[in-house]
């Protein structure tokens, strides 16, 4: 998986734990291609068709609501690299599957929150890198 694929299913990993659902923006014909990319990632099958799959939401989407799926203005946000070898200092909910850059910081006594695609628990870990 290239950095621009893991970019890309993260940002839809952060659409489908959106509160507004993502396919409430989508007309009919996009809906099966949601649902196509929603199968894939839950399958694990981040590749060339995932990709191609969500960059038709995207474009989907900037036609809708002027607003794609991931942001061509801006890079899409990755934490700070920890310091390597320490555990010292925050942590990140980070994604079981190492699909995407997780979500959120660890705070003390929090509940897991879970993965849009899958329903797993995220883990808490070092920022990735």
């Amino acid at each position: 998986m290239t950095k621009d694929q893991q970019a890309k299913a993260a940002a839809f990993c952060r659409a489908l734990s959106a509160s507004a659902p993502l396919d409430a923006a989508l007309q009919q014909n996009d809906i099966v291609v949601f649902q196509q990319a929603k199968k894939l990632l839950e399958a694990g099958s981040i590749g060339p068709e995932l990709e191609a799959a969500l960059d038709e939401l995207d474009a989907a989407l900037r036609l809708s609501r002027g607003e794609g799926l991931y942001s061509t203005t801006r890079a899409i946000y990755t934490p700070l690299p920890s310091n390597p070898g320490s555990t010292a200092g925050a942590w990140w909910w980070t994604c079981p599957r190492d699909w995407c850059t997780g979500r959120g910081r660890v705070r003390p006594g929090q509940k897991p929150p879970t993965c849009a695609a899958t329903g797993e628990s995220l883990a808490p870990g070092p920022f990735p890198q």
